[in-house]
This record gives structure tokens, C-alpha cells and sequence, in this order.
């Protein structure tokens, strides 16, 4: 009994001397040490600054780059083709020049592929500048690659190259819809407006497969003048127009304009043109992504909550 109640003593004075400590720590005011550490807490929690590279990265071995960046196009197996995929990779935006030139010249569609795989891979927001470079390159293959992959990381510092791009694909008598479509959607992405058109013309036609990139380029234009350009989408006779011009106006309406155009077709009887309305407004006034498929009584449910919000 003794021991018993011993034990119990000495396990209730560790504890209290383990409290002990937090308690005075808790009370005492902040030193010139702390206001130091919260300050590096406030820098951590702001994001940070990218850094766009002005020079791709030196290979660690040239040539094995060329070997592999060939066993990646030939892939006479499944197993060539991995392990040039992984070694590929392994070298990191190194090869992205390789790649780039290997991409114009390749004629099979598969290895194509495999070779835009790796590219996306190895490449980035810090990469912006160097793939801009090769917007006039003679390769077209190559230009709608670059185009479409710098307009995925929104960079103002390319605007002039995006919209040379655009105006030299617009002159041009050969060149494709895939084109002209990349082109402007790297325009917008860089904060320009030349290629709204043309991006409303293809989210229309095929929102499911270009929507989500079209609505991370309309960020970099959000505002007035760009809701301007949407705005008459939203009186067209055709649904799917008035519906392609919610989705734009998510990504690029200006809160003060917009919401007020918006708020009627939260009481519309068609669900689709309901849920665009409550996706236009989760986009403008929360930045939030668009939800996919909502059911009817789930999208009743919302579009209520928001005509109490706005």
C-alpha cells in the first residue's frame, strides 16, 4: 500500500513539474526572439517568389543524354522505352533542349508522345522564358507544345513573345487550328486579351477536354474590361453558348460587373445552366474550382445559399 501510494506521488510531481514550464511559457510575454520567430512563421506561410531561369541547366553527361533521348524515340521495347523514360527524367530540365529539337524532327506519333511525357516531367514555372524562345521555332509541333505548356504556368514576363506568336500565327496562311488556339491561349495566360475570342470559340466546342487550362489562363486577365468580352455570351439564344459564357466569366469576371449578370440564372429550371451560375460565382467571388455533375436538388440547395450571399 505504501509503495502503491509512493508511486503514485512521484508520477503526480513529474507531472506537475513537467507543467510547470508550459504554464510560465504560456505567461510570459514575447521576447525579441519570438517576435523574430513569428515573423519567419508569417515569410514561410507567404508564397514564394518563382524564379524564372534564364539558361537551362547543364547536362551531366552529354552523351549519354543523346543515347537515351534516342532509345526514347526508337523504344524498340516496352522496357527501352521505361528505362529511357526514367533516365530522361532522372536528368531533369537538363534535357529539355534535347527533347525539344528531338520533337520537331520526330515523325511517329507514339514516340512523339513519349517524348512530350518526359517534357512535362521536366519542365515548369522556372522554365517559362526558355521555352518562350522557341515560340517561332520552324517546327509547328514544337511551338503548340511550348505555347500551351508556358501558358500552364501564367507568366507576364512572355506576354510580348505570346502575342508575336499570335499575330505571326494569324498572318500565316498555314496555320492550324491548334495553332491559333495555343497561341492564344499562352496570350491570355501572360495577361493579354488578343485571344479571347478564339478561347471562347474552343471552350465551347470542347470545354471538357481544354476547360481546365482556358479557365487557369483567364486568371491572368480577370477584370472588367475581360467581362466585358464574355458578358453577351450570357443573352445568346443557344444554352450551350450562355453556358460556355458562365464558365468563362468564373475564370475571368470582374465581382462588381458580373455577379449581378450571374445571379438571375441561379433560379434557372435548367440544372446545367444553374450549376455554371453557381460555378461562375464560387470562381469570382471565392476562387474556388467549379464543381462537376451536382444533383438537381443539391444545386437548388446551393443556388439558394448564394442568392442569401450576394
Amino acid at each position: 500500500m505504501t509503495c502503491t501510494l509512493h508511486r503514485t506521488l512521484t508520477v503526480a510531481v513529474l507531472m506537475a513539474c513537467a507543467a510547470a514550464p508550459l504554464a510560465r511559457l504560456d505567461a510570459a510575454p514575447l521576447t525579441d526572439g519570438d517576435s523574430a520567430l513569428t515573423d519567419d512563421t508569417e515569410q514561410e506561410s507567404k508564397p514564394k517568389e518563382i524564379e524564372r531561369l534564364e539558361a537551362w541547366p547543364a547536362p551531366r553527361n552529354g552523351k549519354q543524354l543523346k543515347v537515351d533521348v534516342a532509345r526514347l524515340r526508337k523504344a524498340n521495347t516496352e522496357e527501352m522505352g521505361t528505362q529511357a523514360h526514367i533516365a530522361l527524367i532522372a536528368e531533369g530540365a537538363a534535357a529539355a533542349p534535347s527533347l525539344i529539337s528531338a520533337l520537331g524532327k520526330e515523325k511517329g506519333e507514339a514516340a512523339r508522345q513519349r517524348i512530350k511525357d518526359v517534357l512535362d516531367a521536366v519542365t515548369g514555372a522556372p522554365h517559362t522564358r526558355l521555352m518562350a524562345a522557341e515560340f517561332d521555332d520552324k517546327s509547328e509541333r514544337v511551338r503548340i507544345w511550348c505555347l500551351r505548356r508556358v501558358a500552364a504556368f501564367p507568366d507576364p514576363g512572355v506576354r510580348d513573345a505570346a502575342v508575336a506568336a499570335l499575330k505571326s500565327a494569324e498572318q500565316s496562311k498555314k496555320s492550324s487550328k491548334e495553332e491559333l488556339y495555343a497561341a492564344a491561349l499562352c496570350c491570355t495566360s501572360a495577361g493579354d486579351m488578343a485571344g479571347l475570342d478564339r478561347l471562347a470559340e474552343r471552350a465551347e466546342e470542347e470545354w471538357k477536354e481544354y476547360g481546365e487550362e482556358i479557365r487557369t489562363a483567364l486568371e491572368s486577365v480577370r477584370g472588367k474590361d475581360a467581362t466585358a468580352v464574355f458578358v453577351p455570351l450570357l443573352s445568346a439564344e443557344k444554352r450551350n453558348t450562355k453556358v460556355t459564357g458562365l464558365r468563362l466569366l468564373a475564370g475571368a469576371g470582374d465581382p462588381e460587373v458580373a455577379v449581378p449578370l450571374i445571379k438571375p440564372f441561379l433560379d434557372d429550371t435548367d440544372n446545367t445552366l444553374r450549376v455554371a451560375a453557381i460555378n461562375a460565382l464560387r470562381g469570382i467571388v471565392d476562387g474556388e474550382k467549379p464543381l462537376d455533375k451536382l444533383p438537381v436538388f443539391e444545386a437548388i440547395e446551393l443556388a439558394n445559399e448564394w442568392k442569401k450571399r450576394i
